[in-house]
């Protein structure tokens, strides 16, 4: 499902990035880890707990899940806005390396010597460079789509414990459920 740690990794060894553009991948992968990690441990442990107290019907316990599930996607759609940030950059970069290559081109055009051999060093280079960030771009573009699932699953999976509490705590789940409607509907006017 977070398959974006590897690709954070291998963005951060390209070369033509910043310190501070490797720096951003680097936070990147870490804050993606740790989501990844508690996310998978929270729905575990909702999946458990759900099992375990299919009977018993401790509206607090089932409140604070659902409560976590909530923290849970709310990380994961920071996440996403981290992850279209990065999209961003590499997509800034790849035109960055375009412009320079048209610039490139001009300036072969006008080359005489010593100059046009160099002029083509560096145009080679930023086609390579220019490239790096297409395929980064792709990778990232499929990875996105794969956390814009997770996000939604997870959006899914609250929705689902809410419904869950409002059905299975009695009188106690059904009044939390409208209270939370109320509050939607107060927060809509």
């Amino acid at each position: 499902m977070y398959w974006i740690l590897g690709v954070a990794a291998a963005v951060g060894v390209v070369a033509w990035l910043s310190s501070e553009e490797q720096s951003a991948c680097a936070s990147y992968n870490a804050a993606s880890h740790k989501l990844a990690k508690e996310t998978a441990a929270r729905q575990r442990q909702i999946a458990e707990r759900r099992a375990r107290c299919h009977k018993n019907q401790d509206f607090y316990e089932h409140v604070n899940l659902h409560y976590a599930s909530i923290q849970t996607a709310t990380a994961l759609y920071d996440q996403y806005s981290d992850h279209k940030k990065l999209v961003a950059m590499f997509y800034d970069k790849k035109q960055q390396f375009g412009r320079h290559i048209a610039s490139l081109k001009v300036q072969l055009r006008h080359a005489m010597g010593i100059q046009t051999e160099q002029i083509k060093v560096q145009l080679q280079q930023m086609r390579e460079q220019f490239e790096q960030a297409k395929q980064q771009l792709t990778i990232l573009h499929e990875s996105k789509t794969d956390l814009l699932y997770a996000l939604r699953h997870m959006n899914h999976e609250t929705h689902e414990y809410k419904i869950y509490i409002r059905d299975h705590c009695g009188q106690k789940g059904r009044d939390w459920y409208e209270r939370g409607l109320e509050r939607k509907r107060l927060r809509a006017s």
